[in-house]
């Protein structure tokens, strides 16, 4: 072989070897085998493929790692310890049943992981992320735990297509998932019902998309926004059955609540505590007791395009509120159809007002001084 010939096949060897260093293993756990031991084996980017069994361990994740369970194999981290704590950045997790008694199922202090099909239930918080950026959890089944997941000081993550029910054991400040501090996350597409005080809790978090969310049967609240959690998207989200109100916000500032349906809650929507500068638009509001109801010097919000039909009240504003917008909402069949005692609040826009059912050429607001003067019919 000449010079030139065997320089190529030796560089040919070269590149063989470093593409067989690079692959990733797969490295296979049966039950009575330790999981821990595997991953303290592996090596960055290693597959571990844990076997349909119960393994009672607390499993520490500190390289990145693809975690898959096949027959959803029943991780029990016991009393003291988390199941699984991920300190790596990029790890993967599905198909396990996690199980911790009073602790966390998977602890979060990384950025970048994915959670999906999973099973949590019978812990403290399912899934707890702290300090911790751009993961995905979405597809997993989270139930009868005291919270189902929560985020602690945790930007620009993504929570879908999640079923999280049931989380209300043992605690009064359950919930079914929780932000606080945290922005920039999405939190979309989930089923939440029977969470406990609240099925979806953001407290000084802002900048959050809450969207197309179902939620049922909460004992507070469907979604609320406490302690400054300003300039959040509140839209097409699905409310009902809550014994207070379907959407709760708490001095809660230059929110966009918009295209909401909210039905058989004490109130459809509560704005409450100084929540001022808020937007309110296109919600549906139907069965409430108030459809729409402004509370404690919430002011400055402007609420149009709403429809609220069948409803005690149809638009309620307590006498504290004052400087609101109230136009081009269809009032419809409520059995008060508007309701103001605040002061200032103004019915209409200039040139248009509210379509009601029961019109008259200019609609006087019960209630106090408030009146439409530019009222429109409630279509046929």
């Amino acid at each position: 072989m000449n010079q030139g010939l065997k320089s190529l096949a030796m560089l040919a060897l070269a590149i063989l070897l470093l593409l067989s260093l690079g692959r990733a293993a797969s490295i296979e756990v049966k039950p009575g085998e330790s999981i821990q031991a595997a991953i303290d084996g592996a090596v960055s980017g290693d597959e571990i493929i844990v076997q349909s069994g119960a393994y009672k361990e607390s499993l520490n994740i500190t390289k990145p790692l693809s975690m898959i369970g096949i027959g959803h194999p029943q991780i029990d981290g016991g009393s003291a310890d988390s199941a699984m704590l991920l300190y790596a950045d990029e790890v993967n997790i599905s198909g396990f049943d996690i199980t911790s008694t009073r602790r966390t199922g998977i602890y979060i202090l990384s950025n970048r992981n994915t959670l999906q099909n999973n099973t949590i239930s019978g812990c403290l918080d399912g899934i707890f992320l702290e300090g911790s950026a751009s993961n995905t959890v979405a597809f997993n089944d989270i139930n009868n735990n005291t919270a189902g997941i929560f985020l602690f000081s945790s930007d620009g993550n993504v929570i879908s297509n999640n079923s999280i029910k049931d989380n209300h054991i043992n605690e009064e400040s359950d919930c079914g998932i929780a932000l606080v501090c945290s922005r920039d996350n999405i939190i979309q597409y989930n089923n939440l019902m029977n969470n406990g005080d609240s099925s979806l809790s953001l407290r000084s978090s802002v900048n959050n998309a809450v969207l197309e969310n179902q939620i049922i049967s909460n004992d507070w609240y469907g979604i609320s926004l406490a302690e400054s959690s300003n300039n959040n998207l509140i839209e097409k989200n699905s409310v009902s059955g809550n014994k207070d109100a379907g959407i709760y916000l708490d001095g809660s500032k230059e929110n966009i609540i918009r295209d909401n349906s909210a039905w058989n809650n004490s109130r459809g929507i509560l704005l409450s505590y100084d929540s001022n500068d808020n937007l309110l638009h296109g919600n549906r509001l139907t069965s409430n007791q108030k459809g729409v109801h402004l509370a404690s010097h919430s002011s400055n919000n402007t609420v149009e395009n709403n429809t609220a039909a069948e409803n005690g009240y149809g638009i309620y504003l307590s006498f504290s509120c004052g400087w609101n917008l109230v136009f081009a909402n269809h009032l419809i069949d409520n059995d008060y159809n508007a309701y103001d005692l605040g002061k200032s609040n103004r019915w209409d826009n200039g040139t248009t007002g509210n379509h009601y059912s029961g019109l008259g050429e200019t609609y006087y607001i019960p209630g106090g001084t408030g009146v439409d003067r530019h009222p429109l019919a409630a279509p046929g």
